[in-house]
């Protein structure tokens, strides 16, 4: 079977032999190179050479392992290639072999949202992980099948996260602790699956590998490799057995159930991020002038202190003039609060924030006027900070810890609760689960000085 010109195929870092292997085999393959990206830079860029741009190539085949001469003299010609163009589609399938001397991604595949770790030196006892729904099953196959001709030792196992519908990830080659290996990833929905990606370790033979890879691609999804001649009319409607026919009706069936039952849990899921996702974004959410009114921080407070029972007064629709600087009153029974909201990329807010609203309470005790309806002797204050926000709530210092230690104590004489978003998540979180009721939660909140919740133990 000659090449065909009808589809092309990349093959960057592959040798001679080893791309005339493939074309014997009958298909279409010229040879590129592609180095490791240059990720320090600002806009990230891969080294690159390739007869044709990238995108006029149907497949792009990426071998981590660089052969020589490459791996000492790049070829002349080579450019960088931005990082944009080398994930746009097309090419619509990748396929990667990887190997210890890559990653910590797959960026120089295309695919940067696939993870690489090192692998164990010992591993040895390799098994097939079964095909779930979506998955491809010739293409599962063909692909538990290479376990065998697996080179060892492994170099990378492989990590994804989780892709937003219709990406589906599949692990193909697993060690005996469920360790990637071997994997695919497709694009789903009630008609099949389009493969996107394959990504395999080094083996003893890639090329043998993926030319039974290409066999079942240029059968299954013929449209990938046009002009492959295949014996792909054997599996033809006027081929099959009435049996076969059935059973495809009914996996078309149970594939549309899925799609349904799917996307309505996305939607389910969209709505209760919608509903409560203030919650979460009291950590990240800042006062910055650009942020929309809505998705500001003091926006998401309010909503917060009003889910575990407060009362929350918007100060501007009360009064005009000395004390507006603070963002609301919050009220319980006979508890009111002066609240002042703040955010800051800080390790720790520094002591202007507690002056600011220290002041704000003493124009209120001098001022009568101000909030004629309350009882001075009962006004206290609450700060309301989000700060270190680039960084991991668990990992974040104490609020005022450290040299700005004595805040604390002044907070405690002045009747100020200073309150990190950090403890308000975790108050809100633990109302959420049932855990504190709403009234608990808020004689939490009430307190003055540093207010903490320590959840009880067996709980998140």
């Amino acid at each position: 079977m000659g090449a065909n010109q009808e589809h092309r195929i990349l093959l960057a870092n592959f040798t001679t032999q080893q791309a005339e292997f493939v074309r014997k085999a009958g298909f279409n393959v010229e040879l590129g190179y592609v180095g490791k990206p240059n990720v320090g830079q600002t806009a990230p860029s891969v080294p690159f050479h390739s007869p044709y741009p990238l995108f006029d190539y149907d497949i792009y085949v990426y071998n981590s392992v660089i052969p020589e001469p490459y791996a000492s003299q790049p070829p002349q010609g080579w450019k960088s290639l931005q990082v944009a163009t080398l994930v746009a589609q097309p090419p619509v399938l990748r396929i990667a072999f990887t190997s210890g001397s890559a990653g910590p991604s797959l960026l120089s595949a295309g695919l940067y949202f696939v993870q690489l770790k090192p692998a164990g030196e010992n591993v040895s006892k390799l098994e097939a992980a079964p095909a779930e729904t979506f998955a491809i099953p010739e293409l599962h196959d063909v692909l538990s099948r290479l376990r065998g001709d697996v080179a060892i030792p492994i170099g990378s196992y492989i990590w994804v996260g989780a892709l937003d519908w219709p990406l589906r990830h599949f692990a193909v080659i697993t060690n005996r602790n469920k360790d990637q290996i071997a994997a695919y990833g497709v694009s789903a929905s009630s008609a099949g699956s389009d493969p996107l990606y394959i990504v395999l370790p080094q083996l003893r033979n890639n090329v043998a590998g993926l030319v039974d890879i290409l066999r079942v691609i240029s059968t299954i999804r013929p449209g990938i490799l046009p002009g492959v001649r295949t014996r792909d009319w054997l599996s033809r409607p006027e081929f099959k057995f009435a049996e076969e026919t059935d059973i495809d009706h009914e996996i078309e069936q149970k594939l549309a159930e899925t799609k349904t039952f799917i996307d309505k849990k996305r939607a389910d899921q969209a709505t209760i991020r919608e509903h409560f996702g203030f919650i979460k974004e009291i950590l990240v959410a800042t006062e910055g002038p650009e942020v929309d009114p809505p998705k500001r921080l003091a926006a998401n407070v309010r909503q917060a202190l009003q889910f575990v029972g407060f009362e929350v007064d918007d100060i501007d629709a009360k009064i005009k003039g000395a004390i507006r600087k603070e963002d609301f009153w919050v009220k319980d029974g006979e508890f009111f609060a002066i609240t002042e909201v703040t955010g800051t990329n800080n390790k720790n807010p520094k002591s202007k924030e507690y002056n600011d609203i220290l002041g704000r309470l003493n124009t209120i005790f001098k001022r009568s006027d101000l909030v004629p309806e309350q009882d001075r002797s009962r006004i206290s204050g609450l700060l309301v900070v989000n700060y270190d926000i680039d960084n991991h709530p668990s990992r974040r210092p104490r609020l005022y810890s450290g040299d700005l230690e004595h805040i604390v104590e002044a907070a405690k004489d002045s009747s100020i609760g200073l309150l990190s978003t950090v403890e308000l998540h975790k108050v809100a979180m633990a109302v959420k689960r049932g855990e504190l009721t709403k009234e608990s939660a808020r004689s939490i909140l009430r307190q003055f000085g540093r207010i903490e919740y320590t959840p009880k133990k067996g709980s998140p």
